[in-house]
């Protein structure tokens, strides 16, 4: 990696050095799939869930490895035909002879091999023909999985996604071919809480009870100060363990925000950081985002807004019903404040989790609770 490399990525996954911690996950996911166990992984948004698969794929050996992330697919002829991509494309190196083995057991679709804009390497185009039924290319598919030499794993990320496809049955038809298949394990990644325990904890989905639940929680504080320390170190710059645990517990130990603050503050190339330095990366953080948040509770209405800044007050809330809340944050009735909570939690701005509900984007519960 370049000398001017900044060590606290914040969109791409890039390798294990800039990589921290979550070893008691990993060791989940590689004991669930050594077993035959199929997974659903379930975080916070932007808690590292993208980052934790691709890393645990990364190390793989012994598998054949694929990963889609549905987040925007709409239907589920959109998903059989991400998955089809998907797969062909990742199972091995595209060429005549994979084409070749692709086709020969998968008739339902064409192929031709083209290369990827961005990388430049050779890549499969898919075309999935029109069937009387979308089982013709999953049977097909399942088909084609199971007659490779190593056990594939599939990871589709926001798998909640499924249950905003109008088709209504995507899940019914995967869990009919997982339960066949003997070569196949799954991961279910999922960051709506309440989307994902509909899918796979109600009896009457198809995928009740089939998974193993793995659920991220915040990285450790003094092993992400290790962690940040050490890169600081690298570079021999100097900044003392007590801001960067003062930075940890501005971003609350969330990682996408961790990493946004220390990749600015990194990013200022000083010898030495000072708590003053943190403080100026903090507040330009702010500012930056401050017309975009302005806007974003201008949609909401006045007693949303006003539940919303409470919370953010507050910092965790157990009971936002409770009087004693109400009172000092100078809300209106309880059924109007139950009210405003539900429609805050269905546009993910706040989460509930075991201590209470808090705003889910740290920069906006901090923009909300500071005079910038």
């Amino acid at each position: 990696m370049q000398d001017d490399f900044n060590p606290f990525p914040i969109y791409n996954y890039v390798s294990k050095e800039y990589f921290c911690d979550r070893e008691d996950d990993l060791k989940r996911l590689r004991k669930a799939m050594a077993n035959q166990r199929n997974v659903r992984l379930i975080s916070l948004r932007k808690l590292g869930k993208s980052a934790l698969l691709h890393h645990f794929f990364k190390n793989q050996r012994k598998y054949v490895t694929v990963y889609l992330d549905i987040y925007r697919i709409r239907s589920e002829e959109e998903f059989i035909q991400k998955l089809v991509e998907e797969v062909v494309n990742q199972i091995g190196r595209p060429g005549p002879g994979l084409m070749k083995r692709i086709l020969e057991t998968m008739r339902s679709i064409d192929l031709n091999v083209g290369f990827d804009e961005v990388t430049g390497l050779p890549r499969f185009g898919v075309s999935v023909r029109p069937t009387p039924s979308r089982d013709v290319t999953m049977r097909e598919l399942f088909q084609f999985l199971d007659q490779q030499k190593k056990v594939v794993i599939i990871a589709i990320d926001e798998f909640q996604q499924v249950m905003e496809f109008s088709d209504g049955r995507t899940d019914a038809l995967l869990r009919e071919y997982i339960q066949q298949s003997k070569n196949i394990r799954f991961i279910f990644s999922g960051s709506d809480q309440r989307m994902m325990a509909m899918l796979f904890s109600d009896h009457k989905r198809p995928f009740y009870q089939s998974t193993e639940p793995i659920h991220l929680d915040y990285i450790d504080q003094r092993v992400y100060n290790d962690f940040i320390r050490g890169h600081f170190q690298s570079a021999e710059r100097e900044i003392a363990p007590e801001v960067i645990d003062r930075g940890l517990t501005w971003a609350r130990c969330h990682t996408y925000y961790v990493q946004f603050l220390f990749n600015r503050l990194y990013g200022l190339g000083l010898k030495k950081y000072e708590e003053s330095d943190l403080l100026q990366v903090r507040n330009s953080i702010l500012r930056e985002h401050g017309s975009e948040f302005k806007a974003l509770t201008k949609l909401l209405s006045p007693h949303q807004a006003k539940l919303l800044l409470a919370i953010a007050k507050a910092g965790n809330v157990d009971v936002p019903t409770r009087s004693s809340f109400i009172r000092e944050h100078g809300l209106s009735a309880v059924s109007t404040v139950r009210q405003a909570l539900g429609v805050l939690e269905d546009k993910e701005l706040i989460h509930r989790n075991e201590s209470g509900y808090m705003v889910t984007n740290v920069f906006l519960s901090r923009w909300l609770e500071s005079d910038i």
